[in-house]
């Protein structure tokens, strides 16, 4: 396959930080973050192929390796070697996998929101019917529905999270809209056939793993198994978050994102 360009935003100044959005998301999910610690990091912000304004796939259906493989390029291209990787949904499972690929790539982990082993829907287990005989036949068949979800006939089914500001809920539709079929059916069946909980204990990087406790989208105990088996991390959990801790408790959110990582520079001085 020919290594597409990623479409990235890069903002701030300091250490590189790589920024890794979910499924159906952009790079634009970072805003808040890369607003309020400009001055802390630099910010590498990646729209996935297919995602965002990164370049679509014409046949294949893009799978985790597939996106692994791409920010691996991505970062070699650039020349980053990050302080920090960060994750959310999604891309808290490309976090971890970057992290297995290449140990030496960052030196410390966010997981916010993150698939670990490939669960995710509350409270019906979605991943697991997407992996069955019927959930197969369903992806391969949902092409045109997935274009009519995007059209404007059916602006209903474009509603963001009840739990979202205005503002939230339409950078999550205008992300929706821009994301391709091929995609969005890659990741989905892709991550409900990960399952990285054995590979866990191997990862010693410092983790900052950040869970919101109303999350309906992946289980709680996804992060919870994360924090319990990362040898060097540390748990936030978010009472009143759902699955977008950002856009739901932003001030605690990027408060324990600043100080982890503080942490690095403190430990780099003394």
């Amino acid at each position: 396959m020919i290594t597409p360009p990623l479409h990235y935003t890069r903002i701030g100044d300091g250490p590189d930080v790589l920024l890794i959005h979910g499924w159906a998301s952009s790079s634009q999910m970072w805003s808040r973050l890369m607003h309020d610690l400009k001055d802390e990091a630099r910010f590498w912000a990646v729209d996935l192929y297919g995602f965002g304004e990164s370049p679509r796939p014409e046949m294949e259906l893009p799978d985790i390796e597939t996106h692994t493989a791409l920010l691996i390029d991505f970062c070699d291209q650039h020349g980053i070697r990050p302080a920090a990787i960060m994750g959310h949904s999604m891309g808290g499972m490309l976090t971890l996998k970057l992290a297995l690929a290449r140990p030496d790539l960052a030196e410390r982990l966010v997981l916010m929101s993150s698939v670990v082993t490939g669960s995710y829907g509350v409270p019906i287990e979605i991943s697991r019917l997407i992996t069955s005989s019927l959930g197969s036949f369903a992806v391969a068949k949902s092409k045109p529905f997935w274009m009519l979800a995007q059209s404007d006939f059916l602006p209903s089914l474009l509603k963001a999270p009840w739990y979202m500001d205005e503002e939230a809920a339409t950078r999550t539709r205008l992300d929706f809209k821009r994301t391709s079929w091929q995609a969005a059916m890659g990741g989905l069946t892709s991550i409900a056939r990960e399952n990285l909980e054995p590979h866990l204990p191997a990862l010693r990087q410092p983790t900052l793993v950040i869970v919101g406790k109303r999350d309906l989208t992946v289980p709680t105990k996804e992060s919870y198994l994360a924090a319990k088996h990362l040898p060097n991390s540390r748990l936030v959990e978010l009472p009143r978050s759902h699955h977008h801790p950002l856009d739901e408790e932003p001030t605690r959110t990027v408060g324990a994102i600043h100080d982890f990582l503080r942490e690095r520079h403190q430990a780099a001085v003394s």
